[in-house]
């Protein structure tokens, strides 16, 4: 019992859990640590920048050219490593601050240059302005270039993801080594001891052997020769009570035969008759002994009954740490499908963002072209009307895109909570269930497959909305990855009816469909018809326990090949009023 435990626990228990510590604490050591060589990269950039422009900036401080000076301040800021900039006389005095900056009074004024360490996100560098006039050196101001923590997120995006995506697939390829390994060392052996136990049949012992196929030398095959051994004593006590029950008889014939003689021989052998007694008495004892003996045994197998009981509730409990394993796995899959929406709802967001920032630098230097040109007092009316033009075409694309990642965000989040919690919520069923096909358009949207929701656009209802949002989202992703492999365009069907307190559900596929063998087995634990592709098998499993267990209902499917794939599932609501 104590080998079966450190089997399961330290496989499954410990050496996960040490594994998935020390990979998020190394993997967040690592991104630390690039963010850290990226910033003093930056701030080299820094550096060299104030060194390049020094000279000039310079000198149009000594020549009070101002808008030389500006000039070289907004073209710094224009720079993709550069977030700000400000430029101060020799008394302290801003004369230029763009983008952004530190507060200009916590600048100190030194006459040595210096990196300006990192508050608020924002970073720099220092340097004072020198002017070298006739063996003299004289400081006309001094300049402050900064860039900020976006820029080195930006620069370590491709590393985070490549970080991050590696970390993940390494834990998925561990998890799948270990359930496999899980199953084959335990499962298998498991199975193969309990049948052969419920097999025992006491008047055929032989027959009732346990033989393990593939087991060398662990706890099953301990327990099966304790088991065996256990046989070959039975069948040796078998055997003595044979032969003592055999010795019994004969000695009862001869006490007979003894019985028969003594009648017939009582009056010419009276003299015989004491030892006859006597030879009674003895054999009377040997009886006694050989009885005692018998119920010697009789306890013996009495113990070896109630050994027995013992190995068979040690089996039980097995089956129960089995089972709990289980359990552990399914949620395991539970959280794994929540990250794969995760992942894709990332992608998504990410396309209006770039768009909204393209079309919001866009307009910044379109602004500086319209202040320039005013400045210098340049600016034409055709020039003002194109300017007018662009900034609205970007207002449009600004206010367009940022709706859409707020909409996207909206329905990933509100699906995402929910399929982590328990709690009763009110919900308008339409909307909740278009907002879960929404939160999946990430797997959507590279095929040509449709989602239609037919459902009541009013009806208001409360109910655990989370595991309603599970059901559907593992239903929708197995029909991405079974029922549509080699379909172009597939259609989903979902029609959702309330009557009487019930909601009734019914999911329909038009894909490939499935054998009535491989439809006796949807809902079994591990069972999954693309076992080289990384499916687990859990899936239609977690469907039905959500949906018989945590929702009290129940739940059907109907198939046949080349005719896809039905659900029919219903559980009780509260309906409220609309």
């Amino acid at each position: 019992m104590l080998q079966y435990q450190r089997i399961s626990r330290k496989l499954l228990t410990r050496v996960l859990s040490i594994y998935f510590l020390l990979t998020f604490m190394i993997t967040c050591v690592h991104i630390a640590g690039e963010y850290f060589n990226t910033k003093r990269y930056i701030i080299s950039e820094l550096e060299q920048q104030q060194y390049t422009i020094g000279g000039s900036l310079t000198r149009s401080l000594w020549e009070f050219n101002d808008p030389n000076t500006t000039a070289i301040a907004e073209g710094l800021v224009n720079m993709p490593s550069i977030g700000g900039v400000i430029v101060r006389d020799d008394t302290g005095n801003v004369i230029i601050q763009r983008g952004t900056t530190f507060a200009p009074d916590s600048l100190p004024i030194v006459d040595e240059a210096h990196t300006l360490n990192e508050r608020g996100g924002v970073f720099g560098h220092y340097t004072p302005l020198i002017f070298e006039f006739s063996g003299q050196s004289t400081r006309v101001g001094d300049v402050a270039i900064f860039s900020n923590r976006d820029v080195a997120i930006e620069r370590l995006k491709l590393s985070l993801f490549f970080l991050i995506g590696n970390a993940i697939i390494k834990s998925t390829l561990l998890i799948l080594i270990f359930s496999l390994a899980f199953s084959r060392l335990l499962n298998r052996p498991f199975q193969q001891l309990s049948k052969q136990i419920e097999n025992f049949h006491m008047d055929d012992l032989d027959n009732s052997r346990i033989h393990l196929k593939g087991q060398h030398n662990n706890e099953f095959t301990q327990v099966e020769d304790a088991y065996n051994r256990l046989i070959d004593n039975l069948q040796s006590h078998q055997a003595d009570l044979r032969i003592t029950e055999q010795k019994l008889r004969q000695a009862n014939q001869q006490l007979d035969s003894q019985n028969n003689l003594l009648e017939q021989e009582v009056a010419r052998k009276t003299s015989r008759l004491s030892h006859l007694m006597m030879d009674l008495e003895n054999r009377r004892h040997e009886l006694e002994q050989r009885q005692y003996k018998l119920e010697q045994e009789i306890r013996q197998r009495k113990l070896t009954e109630t050994t027995l009981k013992r190995t068979n509730q040690r089996l039980k409990e097995s089956l129960e740490t089995l089972q709990r394993a289980q359990s552990q796995l399914v949620e395991s899959e539970k959280m794994a499908s929540l990250g794969n929406l995760v992942a894709g709802i990332t992608h998504d967001i990410n396309t209006p963002i770039g768009i909204g920032v393209t079309a919001s630098s866009f307009l910044a230097d379109r602004v500086e072209q319209l202040a320039i040109a005013l400045d210098d007092k340049s600016l034409t009316q055709s020039q003002l009307q194109q300017f007018i033009a662009d900034s609205r075409e970007s207002a449009q694309l600004l206010d367009s895109n940022l709706n859409r990642a707020k909409d996207l965000i909206e329905s990933f989040k509100q699906v995402a909570v929910d399929q982590t919690s328990d709690a009763f919520r009110e919900i308008k069923l339409c909307e909740y269930v278009e907002g879960v096909v929404q939160s999946l358009r990430p797997k959507l949207k590279y095929t040509g497959h449709v989602v239609k929701v037919e459902c009541d656009q009013e009806m208001r209802i409360r109910c655990l909305a989370g595991s309603l949002a599970q059901i559907l989202t593992n239903m929708i992703l197995n029909s991405l990855v079974h029922a549509f492999d080699g379909i172009d365009q597939g259609v989903i069907r979902i029609r959702l009816r309330v009557h009487n307190d019930t909601l009734n559900c019914t999911y329909q596929d038009n894909g490939n469909g499935m054998t009535q063998d491989n439809l006796a087995h949807l809902f079994d634990p591990f069972f999954t018809t693309k076992p080289n592709d990384g499916g687990s098998g859990l899936g239609t499993h977690i469907i039905r326990n959500l949906v018989t267990q945590t929702l009290q209902g129940d739940i059907t499917a109907h198939s046949a090949p080349g005719k896809g794939l039905r659900y029919d599932f219903h559980f009780p609501v509260e309906v409220l009023d609309a």
